[in-house]
């Protein structure tokens, strides 16, 4: 997550989407008000009980979602900002996490995930434990407000992630570039991962995924590609 004074915007780091990457692309452009003076700007150094109270030492967590930063925020100020986020094929995230926790020896899952074995073990347990208890996530949770309207201007899809980037950028004014990406050992194409099966369970288990981002098996929206936004929601 980060939120910037200036210039105003918000990204809202969806797991396993380039988000580490935009955050370090992004970083040197933002500027952050002092705690004091954020409070001044946003109105805030009267009682605020948004949430449970004063807009949480003006941070958020690394994933935090949008509907956090909203419900903290006078709507005035959370207006002003951008805000944005990016997305990604919900099959092909499931083996990227997959992958990330095999390698991730001090994850706290790193050890149960490499007993497990194969990726299709992996996948009941993942699925099993649902995004209530654990387990990964919908990625709508991240953009999406209480009343299940969109409450970010822009998604971006990691799968045209240079693209959308360079749009977001000079929608908010910035010369960043995403930096080069980290080596790991070449993985095979995701669909390779999955039976028909295997497939049919992570359609059912991240449907609303899949209906409100556009995604099949096979990948994104296909087309000319300006983004999903409020408008086109």
């Amino acid at each position: 997550m980060l939120v910037s004074h200036d210039p105003p915007f918000m990204f809202v780091h969806i797991d396993k989407a380039a988000g580490s990457n935009i955050q370090h692309a992004l970083r040197p452009f933002m500027k952050t008000a002092s705690r004091s003076k954020m409070r001044r700007l946003l109105g805030l150094l009267g009682p605020l009980n948004r949430a449970g109270g004063l807009y949480r030492q003006l941070e958020f967590s690394e994933h935090a979602p949008a509907s956090r930063v909203e419900a903290c925020l006078p709507p005035e100020a959370y207006a002003r900002l951008y805000k944005f986020a990016f997305v990604r094929n919900p099959w092909d995230r499931l083996v990227s996490r997959h992958a990330y926790l095999l390698r991730k020896k001090e994850h706290a899952h790193s050890g149960t995930v490499n007993k497990l074995g194969s990726f299709d073990a992996y996948l009941h347990w993942e699925l099993g434990r649902g995004p209530h208890n654990g387990g990964m996530r919908h990625q709508a949770d991240y953009v999406l407000g209480a009343d299940g309207d969109l409450i970010v201007d822009r998604i971006g899809y990691f799968e045209r992630l240079e693209e959308d980037f360079a749009s977001i950028c000079r929608r908010i004014g910035v010369p960043a570039s995403l930096p080069l990406p980290k080596t790991h050992a070449p993985r095979k194409d995701y669909r390779s991962f999955y039976s028909d099966e295997t497939r049919d369970l992570v359609a059912k288990a991240y449907d609303r995924d899949i209906q409100l981002f556009g995604y099949s098996f096979h990948g994104p929206p296909a087309g000319p590609n300006q983004g999903l936004s409020k408008t086109a929601s």
